[in-house]
């Protein structure tokens, strides 16, 4: 074949290209030069909180126009994955009756519970464990029930610092460091691993920023990582280092007002309190993740300094 006529060959071939569906793991699409899982592997994670979609909206513009991403694919396989499909289907965080799935992922339940006792969650965390553990970097997009700007969640090492400054969003680190949930989250292996991994916050659940937000992240971190050609981003300057994790202590506590994540609170000011109980930060203190609707004995806020 000419040569001519073989760039035009490979070309047409590239851009007829379609996300198929992953051989073994349902609600999962798979993008690469042969449609066979091509390494390196870069895994897209949307929705494993069922109602948190703004991730789930991203994949599917994607998957809307696959012949764009595989244009500038550089190689190995993107895979798309819709995380906690049943619980979205019902409108909830995780399905009834069931689990938080963003906490099975150091997968100790395999040995410690009967799998009788398993809940859809649990069957779904074993169904990705091979892109869980396997890929080589992964991005985990969420939304939160209070309004936020959108930031990323890295371990503590540079360079997951200088990764996560490539989305142009805040940047909070130190989700690796004591009394921290890493090795039970989805990017926790990866982070264990050395391997890049971030999830990022987009907004509040539905708000129109939050979907733009999401389709940003998806094409950022893509680029970032070498899986997409592209201009990587200004860094973001905006680093947070969390230094605790607060437990709803009774189920009648509540915050002492309606927080934003990153408001900030002085030292001795109240964070929130219930009959009998009152919690005060004895240093300054910016609120993460402020979940007022947190049952007893859930992270109802995080605590971060700058830096």
């Amino acid at each position: 074949m000419a040569r001519g006529c073989h760039e035009r060959a490979t070309q047409h071939a590239t851009l007829t290209r379609a996300f198929v569906p992953h051989p073994h793991i349902p609600e999962a699409w798979v993008l690469s030069a042969s449609g066979e899982l091509e390494p390196p592997v870069t895994v897209v994670l949307t929705a494993l909180h069922g109602n948190e979609r703004c991730g789930l909206h991203a994949i599917r513009r994607s998957m809307e126009r696959p012949e764009q991403l595989a244009a500038r694919q550089l190689s190995g396989s993107v895979v798309l994955v819709h995380g906690n499909p049943r619980a979205t289907e019902q409108g909830r965080r995780y399905t009834e009756g069931g689990t938080d799935i963003n906490r099975l992922f150091s997968y100790e339940y395999v040995e410690r519970l009967t799998p009788e006792a398993w809940v859809y969650e649990h069957h779904r965390a074993l169904a990705l464990r091979p892109l869980i553990t396997g890929a080589d970097a992964l991005l985990d997009i969420h939304s939160a029930s209070q309004p936020t700007p959108p930031f990323a969640i890295c371990d503590g090492s540079p360079q997951a610092v200088e990764l996560a400054a490539q989305t142009g969003f805040k940047v909070t680190h130190g989700w690796d460091g004591p009394g921290m949930l890493m090795d039970q989250v989805s990017i926790g292996s990866l982070v264990a691993q050395g391997k890049p991994a971030l999830s990022v916050e987009c907004g509040q659940h539905e708000a129109a920023s939050t979907l733009e937000a999401a389709e940003q992240v998806l094409e950022r971190f893509l680029v970032a990582v070498g899986a997409i050609s592209g201009a990587p981003l200004q860094p973001s300057a905006e680093v947070f280092r969390l230094f605790a994790r607060v437990v709803k202590p009774t189920h009648d506590f509540e915050l002492a007002r309606d927080f934003e994540s990153f408001a900030r609170l002085g030292p001795g000011e109240v964070l929130g309190s219930s009959p009998g109980l009152s919690l005060s930060v004895a240093r300054e203190a910016f609120l993460v993740l402020p979940t007022p609707s947190a049952e007893r004995g859930e992270d109802i806020v995080y605590l971060a300094e700058r830096g």
